[in-house]
């Protein structure tokens, strides 16, 4: 009988162990994502400035880059608040709402990197035809 405690108490212990390392690293994951966020904004504000400034203002590839950006944040933010909200959720429903929230997000933030990169490139076929074909020196 004393065996079979004993068993059940480590067990739990054991349990108690897996549950607080698993809710450590979802804060972890979380706060990342956050991060994640924080670095995105503080892009938005920079290129912003750089379009501003920029003589070439009617540049659709800078635009679209930072369009991209703009797409790829909102979707982060998404998924961070998603995440947030799944640490310690125990209704099953809720908790599945709140994934495919954080799966939108990673939509979202997936078409904002594919503008950007449809925007690169249309910035880089824009700064190719600017430049004139080198000569070559026999």
């Amino acid at each position: 009988m004393k065996c079979q405690q004993s068993k059940n108490k480590e067990k739990d212990k054991s349990e108690n162990a897996y549950e607080k390392k698993k809710l450590e690293l979802e804060k972890e994951v979380a706060l990342g994502l956050w991060v994640q966020v924080i670095g995105q904004i503080i892009e938005i504000r920079g290129l912003s400035g750089l379009l501003y400034i920029e003589e070439d203002e009617d540049s659709i590839g800078e635009q679209q880059i930072l369009t991209g950006v703009w797409i790829k944040t909102i979707g982060q933010l998404l998924e961070s608040v998603s995440v947030t909200s799944q640490i310690g959720e125990t209704n099953a429903i809720r908790l599945l709402q709140e994934q495919k929230v954080a799966i939108a997000g990673d939509v979202l933030a997936s078409i904002g990197s594919a503008f950007e990169v449809i925007g690169g490139l249309r910035v880089l076929k824009e700064e190719r035809a600017a430049v004139t074909s080198p000569r070559i020196i026999p």
